[in-house]
């Protein structure tokens, strides 16, 4: 959905990714150029695929998937890598930019501008819901739970919502709010949790020297008070 006039929350979450983007515009921990950058993210996949593999949702290739706040379509492209049809994903991004990037490469998804409040896509049209750090980008209670409802509306039933996103405010970051594990089921009421902590906290990566990461990373992440996001599957029954 994409409004003339954008309502508060909408132009607030523009805002906020644009100052984002300012505060990268010199690189940073978010690139990857950056060796904690590139642990983090090789975790998390690795934790994805055992996840889907698990519990029944890989080989993705049968699969009808819908990746929320799907950015530049860098996680639809990690889903071809693992197999997914491009004809059978789709995506959505409040911002043009990186929308018009993620059709550029990648020309056979149905990628589109609109909100999470408004899925434009029919009951029941997917198999996996993917979000990925939008929840903690809305501040509004209420905008959560219409988000979480588009999200359970487009889902067939027995399909899941892949999550990830992290659990504790960050106070260098007014324009984020943590989402603790309980409060993420409360926004799936009846479905099946599969929730577990995982990621070394940014803050203490970024600081270890790079030839230490393949090891340290992994050490200090198997520690639970170091862990900052939550990784999961909300079954629909």
């Amino acid at each position: 959905m994409t409004n003339a006039q954008p309502e508060p929350e909408h132009r607030r979450i523009l805002a906020a990714y644009e100052r984002l983007a300012e505060r990268l515009s010199g690189g940073g921990f978010f690139e990857f150029r950056d060796a904690a950058h590139v642990c983090r993210l090789h975790e998390r996949y690795l934790a994805t695929l055992r996840l889907l593999r698990a519990h029944g949702y890989h080989p993705l290739g049968p699969l009808r998937l819908l990746d929320v706040g799907c950015g530049d379509g860098n996680m639809l492209r990690q889903f071809l890598d693992w197999g997914a049809a491009p004809e059978r994903l789709a995506g959505i991004e409040l911002r043009e930019g990186p929308v018009a990037t993620a059709r550029r490469l990648l020309p056979q998804v149905d990628v589109r501008v609109g909100s999470a409040t408004a899925l434009p896509w029919a009951d029941r049209s997917f198999d996996l819901v993917c979000q990925h750090t939008v929840f903690t980008s809305v501040l509004d209670d209420g905008w959560r739970r219409q988000i979480a409802a588009e999200l359970a509306r487009v889902l067939r039933p027995g399909g899941a919502v892949l999550w990830y996103d992290f659990a504790f405010d960050n106070p260098a970051n007014p324009d984020v709010r943590g989402i603790q594990p309980g409060a993420v089921r409360a926004l799936f009421p009846g479905y099946t949790p599969h929730l577990a902590r995982i990621t070394l906290a940014p803050p203490v990566a970024r600081r270890l020297p790079e030839a230490l990461l393949p090891v340290a990373n992994p050490l200090l992440a198997a520690l639970p008070l170091l862990r900052t996001h939550v990784l999961g599957l909300l079954v629909k029954p």
